[in-house]
């Protein structure tokens, strides 16, 4: 039986190479009796790579085989190509390899396409089934052995382990348009509620899919200027043709900018005057009166500065920028023959995001696809028009409001995508009153824990932040404490949003070993390999789960025994562990023998539908399933 162990992950670096062999073999590095071909990561990955690997090596050794892999280079988007793979194929097969192993679904389609042009080779699949591209489609093919983890195994064990340590309110975190997803989230349910029912606690689990259309999730977010009073001490900045005004304490330094000129002139200079009696306006001190962007040192004054313009005395032309409308401009500025310039498209209606730019000079457009680019080499008159699609994935709304003691209008409204810069703006204050503070409220009452360039700036800017994040930080602020994200491509948003929150909340992963995780239900490629090796059924999909040993899980607070030395607390605490560790192992022992059977989760059945059928059956009332439903999840068996 395998144990719960501790594990200190380790930072591997990814090192691509050009259709270059990147391994060691037991006899030759060329040629070898069974290849590993890695998704483009190391074999010291600490994950699927790794544990494949692990299983090549240990097989090649106790049965006198020569072994290697292979570490194919990725695409510009950091993708695995379906003929790259297919190079690396054919290099293995003329390097005499017997066996290649492919470990995941990244090499799906390539089992299903390239396997069978190598009839006499044999091919092991990972985690995946052949299937044609863009299909979803099982199919089998004679000279490959594809492996199929039960994925619901997984998830039960990590929900009877987070319960059985003391975990009462849980959440999973989940893909509405992932099967796998679904199956891990269904047997996530039912260890939790094995676990609820073994011990007689309550335990209430949530349960959200990002990406679900029964969601009713609202995403959006205000970012409000704050202000207060000013003190007696306090100057008035007002900055005509440009930003900066405001009122500011002595000493601070002010960042002014002037405004875009108007077509057909061109920044000159800044008019400086002090509206302060006794003080000369040369003794404002600003840093420059000549460029359109200076500091300004504030130094018991009022002031008044103002951006001047003078008119182009050489040849120009306008680049004009098209608001969302596509009709009313957004944008203007003049650009000398053969110059260039640095345009920005508007930020993006509710639901869309900048998809490229239809221009009269399309040539002139360096980068058309990305919404902020070079226009060069202008040569007459311009105008780009942002052209904006519907988003595959959440957009999210900012509001951009003006708090009490504020005047006017904030800006940088728009909808955003994850990683966006986004810019704001505050409203000048109210005579009598300056800018504090950017504070942001979501629409439940919580900080959206975006992280600004300065808070205390009028003008800053801050990047757009995984808001998928905020459904697990709903969880925590309901109470929740242990997320699981099996199944779910999007889980680095867990991640986030623990480190948004607070370190001490759990998150449970599953399949490879994650080192920022409280504990990981781990996907033996390496069982799975050595057992393929041992008894290879070309044309076959076999299952891997706890009868075959397929998953284990890391992370025990201490050992299960305690020396002689040990304190008192420390034997304690041993004993606990050791009781956690033997429940985890009868668990295992009965899901590996059928003692335990699950309630799979059907074809077409997603999370939401899952629920609805097991809250039909009511049998447990000590599960309850998104605050509403209760199930019967486990069946046992005598």
């Amino acid at each position: 039986m395998k144990k719960i162990i501790s594990v200190i992950a380790c930072i591997a670096i990814i090192i691509g190479c050009v259709f270059s062999v990147a391994g060691c073999a037991k006899k030759d590095a060329a040629a070898a009796q069974i290849v590993l071909i890695t998704d483009g990561r190391t074999v010291k990955d600490d994950g699927y790579n790794q544990s494949a690997w692990e299983g090549v090596t240990a097989y090649g050794d106790e049965n006198n085989m020569s072994y290697s892999y292979y570490q194919p280079s990725l695409d510009e988007d950091g993708n695995l190509s379906v003929e790259t793979i297919a190079k690396y194929i054919e290099l293995a097969v003329n390097n005499g390899a017997e066996y290649i192993v492919l470990p995941g679904e990244s090499f799906a389609v390539s089992a299903y396409e390239t396997a069978q042009l190598y009839g006499d080779v044999n091919f092991i699949l990972l985690d995946a089934y052949p299937h044609a591209e863009g299909e979803d489609i099982m199919h089998t093919v004679p000279n490959v052995m594809s492996v199929k983890f039960i994925t619901d195994q997984a998830g039960f064990l990590a929900g009877y382990l987070a319960v059985i340590r003391g975990e009462r309110e849980l959440g999973y975190f989940g893909e509405y348009n992932s099967k796998n997803s679904s199956a891990y989230g269904a047997g996530f349910v039912q260890g939790a509620q094995f676990a609820a029912d073994e011990l007689g606690v309550p335990v209430t689990i949530d349960w959200a899919e990002y990406d679900s259309p029964f969601l009713d999730y609202d995403y959006s977010f205000t970012v409000r200027a704050c202000y207060e009073e000013a003190g007696e001490n306090d100057c008035k900045v007002v900055v005509e043709n440009g930003t900066g005004s405001g009122t500011y304490a002595e000493g601070a330094n002010v960042a002014i900018v002037a405004d875009p000129a108007p077509v057909g002139q061109e920044f000159d200079h800044w008019d400086v005057v002090s509206n302060t009696d006794g003080v000369k306006d040369k003794k404002i001190n600003v840093s420059s009166k000549d460029k359109p962007e200076m500091n300004l040192i504030i130094e018991k004054a009022d002031c008044t500065i103002t951006a001047v313009y003078k008119d182009i005395d050489y040849t120009y032309y306008p680049v004009r920028v098209l608001d969302v409308d596509g009709v009313t401009e957004y944008s203007a500025q003049s650009v000398s023959e053969n110059g260039e310039c640095w345009v920005e498209a508007p930020p993006a209606p509710m639901g869309m995001v900048f998809d490229h730019w239809e221009s009269t000079a399309a040539d002139a457009v360096e980068t058309p696809d990305e919404k902020g680019t070079m226009v060069k080499g202008v040569t007459a008159e311009i105008t780009l028009t942002p052209v904006y699609t519907i988003s595959e994935y959440p957009t999210f709304y900012i509001d951009v409001a003006t708090g009490d003691g504020g005047e006017g209008e904030s800006l940088g409204n728009g909808a955003y995508s994850t990683g966006e810069e986004v810019k704001i703006s505050a409203a000048v204050p109210q005579d009598g009153y300056k800018f504090s503070h950017w504070e942001t409220v979501d629409t439940y009452g919580y900080s959206a824990n975006v992280a600004m360039e300065n808070e205390f700036h009028a003008n800053t800017t801050f990047e757009m932040v995984d808001r998928c994040a905020s459904i697990v930080e709903n969880m925590y602020n309901k109470g929740i404490t242990t997320v699981f994200t099996g199944g779910n491509s999007n889980v680095d948003s867990a991640f986030n949003a623990k480190w948004n929150y607070d370190y001490d909340l759990n998150i449970i992963a599953a399949g490879e070993k994650t080192k920022d995780a409280y504990s990981t239900v781990v996907s033996d490629y390496g069982e799975a390999v050595k057992d393929c090796l041992t008894e290879f059924k070309g044309g076959s999909i076999v299952k891997a789960d706890c009868s075959t040993g397929a998953f284990w899980a890391t992370f025990v607070a201490g050992n299960t025994e305690a020396g002689d030395k040990a304190t008192d607390e420390q034997k304690e605490e041993a004993a606990k562990e050791k009781e956690i560790q033997d429940k985890f192992d009868t668990v295992y022992a009965a899901l590996a023998d059928g003692s335990i059977l699950l309630n799979e989760v059907q074809d077409g059945q997603v999370g939401f539908e899952f629920c609805q059928v097991f809250n039909q059956s009511k049998v447990s009332n000590c599960v309850t399933l998104n605050g509403q439903f209760r199930s019967d999840i486990v069946t046992i068996t005598d």
